[in-house]
C-alpha cells in the first residue's frame, strides 16, 4: 500500500504531462463532414422550398371546412317499409347443443345454426345462447327479437 501512494504522488508531482495534439486527424475528418453537411442544408434553404412543399405548405394554412374532431349528430330518418313481421307464437325454442365452435339450436324439433332461416315467417337466425336465440325479420328491418329457451317436461 505505501508503495502505491508513493507511486501516486511521483506521478502526479514529478513526472510531466505529455503534449497532445489538439487536432485529431479523425476528428478533422469528422469536421470536414460537419461542414459539409451544413453548407448543403444552408444551400437548400437558400433556394426556397420546391413547388410540391410550397403546395403543402399553402394547403396547411388554409382554414378548415368542418373541425375533424367535432362530433357531427346524424339525424335517423324512419322509412315506412309496412308492417312488422310477427314472429308465430307456435314458434318454441326447446333445445341447445354445442359440438365445439358449432352452436345448434332446436327450434320447433327441429336443428338450425345461426344464419339459417326459420320455416315460419323466414326470420333469420343471428345468434344462438343457451337460454336464447336473437331472430331478424328477413329484409331491410333489422329489429331484433329474442326467442327465449321454453323448457319442457
Amino acid at each position: 500500500m505505501v508503495i502505491t501512494v508513493i507511486l501516486g504522488v511521483y506521478m502526479i508531482f514529478f513526472e510531466s504531462p505529455k503534449q497532445t495534439s489538439a487536432i485529431n486527424p479523425e476528428g478533422a475528418r469528422e469536421l470536414e463532414l460537419l461542414n459539409t453537411f451544413i453548407t448543403k442544408v444552408a444551400e437548400k434553404t437558400k433556394s426556397g422550398p420546391s413547388k410540391e412543399q410550397a403546395y403543402i405548405l399553402n394547403k396547411a394554412q388554409t382554414a378548415w371546412k368542418q373541425d375533424p374532431f367535432v362530433q357531427l349528430e346524424t339525424k335517423k330518418v324512419e322509412v315506412d317499409t309496412g308492417p312488422e313481421p310477427v314472429l308465430d307464437a307456435r314458434v318454441q325454442y326447446t333445445g341447445f347443443l354445442q359440438m365445439g365452435d358449432k352452436r345448434l339450436a332446436i327450434i320447433n324439433g327441429m336443428e338450425y345454426e345461426a344464419g339459417d332461416q326459420l320455416e315460419p315467417g323466414g326470420f333469420i337466425i343471428r345468434r344462438i345462447l343457451p337460454n336464447q336465440v336473437v331472430v331478424v325479420p328477413p329484409g331491410k328491418n333489422k329489429k331484433t327479437m329474442i326467442l327465449p329457451m321454453e323448457e319442457t317436461e
